[in-house]
């Protein structure tokens, strides 16, 4: 198949998915339109972590804590009196702008080093927004008014919008100079160094990229549940769940976070409504498996397919 017979298919492919995902609210219960909304943070989310995880290969325990910031900032800034698009806005750049010194700080360590200093920055913004009672109530939380909240159609669109945005972000550094600088650091860091990547810069833009997305979903997510507290901004299961549904899609990839996002969470629900009790242990054996059999994600089978065409050109799904 020509190239631009392939990209014409992507190109109506995506606009169909995204033209279902607008017309699902009308005619559903709260119920579907609500597990859809939590599928799009998801892959927000997955597609922030893959971007200095899996396009840059510095491993994040801790990018939850952006996730955090953007939840408390939003909250606050609607409680203040600010428009609830003004919030997220402002929940994003607060975040982003956190990240620009502690990406100068903490992109110096590699390995492990940065992975355990990452978890420790989430502890960190948990025990801040538990001390800070002046600001955050501290362990009370927040609690906002459903009178400033915008509707539930509008969270969904909105967070619909950041899924949507955070994918074609990560697509066109995919396929950018940016992108490939980034993935020469990941394969070695040295070698970049050497043919005149600015590693530290490129290093830096994409953490920031990765902590802008987080913190504008958690921003949305403040005004989603409308009540914020520690446990729940700065919580170390989100950790676990982004790193899970980009290993489980595939690392390092444009549709894998998707992949991953819309099969953890539907497995996930349907385990649960049959499994109520040890839901938990079947979706971890389930994804024991993938990782031990597939560890190149669900988009491995696609890419092996793909390989076996007669036409198929290397490096041709993202």
């Amino acid at each position: 198949m020509p190239e631009g017979s392939r990209r014409l298919i992507s190109v109506w492919a995506g606009t169909v998915l995204v033209g279902l995902a607008m017309l699902a609210p009308l005619g559903v219960n709260e119920y579907y339109q609500s597990f859809l909304l939590q599928v799009f943070l998801v892959i927000a989310l997955a597609q922030a972590w893959n971007l200095i995880s899996g396009m840059t290969g510095y491993v994040s325990f801790g990018h939850a804590a952006f996730f955090g910031v953007g939840a408390y900032a939003g909250a606050l800034f609607l409680t203040w009196g600010f428009p609830w698009w003004l919030a997220i806005l402002k929940g994003a750049g607060i975040a982003a702008l956190i990240a620009v010194p502690l990406g100068f700080l903490t992109l110096r360590l590699r390995g492990p080093y940065f992975a355990i200093a990452m978890l420790g920055l989430n502890e960190v913004g948990r025990i801040v927004a538990t001390l800070w009672v002046s600001l955050t109530k501290g362990g009370t939380g927040l609690t906002l008014s459903p009178t400033l909240l915008p509707s539930l159609d509008v969270k969904y669109f909105t967070m619909l919008a950041l899924a949507l945005g955070a994918t074609l972000l990560i697509a066109w550094i995919h396929r950018s100079r940016f992108g490939l600088e980034l993935r020469a650091i990941r394969e070695d860091e040295e070698a970049a160094e050497m043919v005149g990547v600015n590693t530290t810069r490129n290093k830096v833009t994409a953490f920031v990229l990765s902590a802008l997305i987080p913190g504008a979903v958690g921003a949305v997510y403040a005004m989603y549940t409308s009540y914020i507290n520690p446990s729940s901004a700065f919580d170390h299961a989100r950790n676990i769940e982004m790193i899970v549904v980009v290993l489980f899609g595939g690392s390092g990839t444009v549709w894998g976070p998707i992949i991953g996002a819309a099969t953890v969470m539907v497995s996930r629900e349907m385990l649960w409504a049959q499994f109520p009790a040890a839901h938990l242990a079947a979706l971890g054996v389930l994804l024991l498996i993938v990782v031990l059999y597939l560890p190149g994600g669900l988009v491995s089978i696609v890419r092996e397919r793909q390989q076996k065409r007669p036409d198929a050109r290397p490096g041709e799904f993202p």
